[in-house]
């Protein structure tokens, strides 16, 4: 039995100098003063987004940019611990939690 390779037709087909697609679902969660910015890398789209604010659910969204930006005056003033998550259309999932203080 020699070596099996995949078919021309199974290969991933990229242009020069592109990049694949990264395989890892990643989100990340960047605060200002005014918005919280979620955006999730590596996301087939469309992409679900949950944002969680001291556990309870705040807010979910469907996005073909994988990307939402919150505004942080819907928090109370105080501390609240702040947890995205992400399932896109392959069905993966990730998530980030952060705390925001206002």
């Amino acid at each position: 039995m020699g070596t099996i390779s995949p078919l021309d037709r199974d290969r991933v087909r990229m242009a020069p100098g592109r990049q694949p697609r990264s395989t890892r679902l990643t989100v990340t969660i960047d605060e200002t003063d005014t918005v919280i910015r979620l955006r999730v890398h590596g996301a087939h789209t469309p992409t679900r987004l949950y944002l969680y604010v001291d556990g309870d659910l705040a807010d979910t969204w469907v996005d073909i940019e994988a990307a939402y930006d919150a505004h942080a005056e819907r928090l109370t003033p105080g501390r609240h611990a702040v947890t995205a998550r992400a399932v896109d259309a392959l069905g993966r999932w990730a998530g980030a939690s952060t705390i925001v203080e206002r």
